[in-house]
């Protein structure tokens, strides 16, 4: 399991469900539409992160779609942060990564 697989899973779990794998879809183990609230509110303030609801519905909310949900936020709110930058701020950026 990715990371992000294993914080959607642990999440699950704290809120009542029992996924086993991650292909275990959140509505079959007994989700509901206030437990999706209860997770989508823990993603916010465990990760800092938004995730749109409809995205979540696209496909089948197993763990692993989830876990991408969370991956494509975390690489949106990366690339806006980028595009608010200057050049000489990207660049300072990348130096320190080196």
């Amino acid at each position: 399991m990715t990371p992000d697989e294993t914080a959607v899973a642990r999440i699950w779990t704290d809120l009542g469900l029992r996924p086993a794998t991650v292909e275990d879809d959140f509505f079959d183990l007994g989700g509901e539409s206030l437990v999706l609230v209860g997770f989508l509110a823990r993603v916010q303030a465990e990760m800092g992160l938004e995730l749109p609801v409809d995205e979540l519905f696209d496909e089948d909310l197993t763990v692993a779609a989830a876990a991408r949900a969370i991956e494509r936020t975390r690489l949106a709110a990366a690339l806006a942060e980028l595009d608010g930058m200057s050049d000489a701020e990207v660049a300072a950026l990348l130096s320190r990564a080196e």
